[in-house]
């Protein structure tokens, strides 16, 4: 991709896509029995969604790093601070919806996935 700027945005968007839809699910009143709390305890845990998400936030991690002039640990921190917020939104908003069960789990997952692209691509 020529802008790594517009290849961070355009990949924050998909994330926002995948995560969110169907949109037909939000309903507006909050389902909060659904949340899952405790990461990586609640049930049902699948190592595919756990991957899934992992995978997702990897490319979020490369490109933030390739559109910044940050560095180091200064990157690090920028990474895992905008994928917890990313994530975090995105899940608040699953708790409106229908058959969707936010999870911190999936919050700490999409970190993780976005601290490994960042990684790769500090360290390359």
């Amino acid at each position: 991709m020529r802008s790594p700027r517009a290849g961070f945005i355009l990949w924050a968007v998909v994330i926002i896509c995948v995560t969110t839809m169907p949109w037909s699910n939000f309903k507006g009143h909050a389902h909060w029995s659904r949340v899952r709390w405790i990461p990586f305890t609640d049930r049902p845990l699948s190592i595919f969604d756990v991957i899934g998400n992992v995978l997702l936030f990897v490319p979020f991690g490369l490109f933030f790093i390739k559109a910044t002039s940050k560095r180091g640990l200064t990157a690090q921190l920028y990474t895992a601070l905008l994928a917890l917020l990313l994530s975090a939104s995105v899940e608040f908003f699953q708790i409106y919806c229908h058959n969707r069960f936010p999870s911190a789990t999936d919050i700490c997952t999409n970190v993780i996935g976005a601290m490994i692209g960042s990684a790769i691509e500090l360290f390359r």
